[in-house]
């Protein structure tokens, strides 16, 4: 990818204000020339099919963390972008959007942003001001009724994380985690995982976020939290003190299939995929995948 400048705005309950931002932009998705698509879904031939013809608008969520997003947001201190960069490109989301975007034919200057501030807002009913959005949104039939959703460009191990150093860290099967309480965020397959997969004896714990399922974590108000694999990274990482994975669970009991979300009925979501099909068929998914979390490679499975 090249230097660019980028329009970044404020999703915020339908309120928005743009402002122009420079970065330099991480070559993630940048390995082909010229877009990959049918003509008919090239940039030059779906400004009828954009929020602002000649230009991609794109979303995600603010905060937003590794291993999905990345770039440091200090570049442009006024954007608003807290943890991350999302323009940057970097992370498995960042260059999974750039790819698409340059599929289609657009170049990195006419990508803009908007910052989504509250996580249910992206999939409620209603018009979006964005032509996609991406923020490890689990595609859901009760989800594709107020939205369409893409294709899925990551499937996620669900994953157990929790303070190092405790009884639950010696679980070596799914098994062995019954007599310990267990939380997870509302609304999530993570939770859905733990009551139908995991049954543990004491009922889960249900959170609002994951955020608050990592403070009760940390305060010893439960044993362990599942969350799919690339937020337990980050988990790890930044919000808890002495985190550990104590594993991940198997790919055929319960997978996130993360796709991208766009107005229902969208005209533009048979290009998206079109793109994302050839993003994945000219191996630039799986580049991505390695230069992000190559680290799920070494997580034990606890079946």
């Amino acid at each position: 990818m090249t230097d660019t400048r980028r329009r970044v705005g404020v999703l915020a309950a339908g309120a928005a204000t743009v402002a122009l931002v420079a970065t330099p932009l991480a070559a993630l998705a940048d390995n082909h020339e010229g877009p990959m698509v049918s003509e008919a879904c090239q940039a030059a031939n779906i400004d009828d099919l954009l929020k602002n013809p000649g230009r991609l608008t794109l979303s995600t969520d603010n905060p937003s963390f590794g291993p999905w997003w990345g770039g440091d947001p200090s570049v442009d201190p006024d954007s608003g972008w807290e943890f991350s960069y999302p323009p940057s490109g970097e992370g498995l989301e960042g260059g999974v959007a750039y790819a698409i975007a340059n599929a289609l034919g657009f170049e990195d200057d006419q990508v803009d942003w908007l910052q989504n501030t509250e996580f249910s807002l992206a999939f409620a009913p209603g018009p979006k001001p964005f032509d996609f959005h991406m923020a490890q949104i689990s595609i859901r039939e009760e989800r594709a009724e107020n939205v369409d959703f893409t294709d899925p460009y990551f499937d996620a191990n669900q994953s157990l994380v929790s303070n190092a150093d405790t009884d639950i860290t010696s679980a070596a099967s799914i098994a062995d985690l019954k007599g310990y309480n267990l939380g997870a965020a509302v609304g999530t397959t993570s939770l859905q995982f733990i009551e139908e997969q995991i049954q543990p004896d004491a009922e889960a714990q249900v959170f609002n976020d994951n955020a608050a399922a990592v403070q009760a974590l940390e305060n010893g108000q439960i044993d362990g939290i599942v969350v799919d694999l690339g937020s337990a990274f980050f988990v790890i990482a930044v919000q808890l003190t002495n985190g550990t994975i104590v594993g991940q669970f198997p790919t055929s009991a319960q997978q996130d299939q993360i796709g991208a979300v766009l107005e229902l009925g969208s005209p533009l979501t048979a290009c998206i995929n079109e793109a994302l099909a050839a993003v994945r068929d000219s191996g630039q998914l799986q580049e991505i995948y390695d230069a992000t979390i190559t680290e799920a490679q070494d997580v034990p499975v606890l079946e």
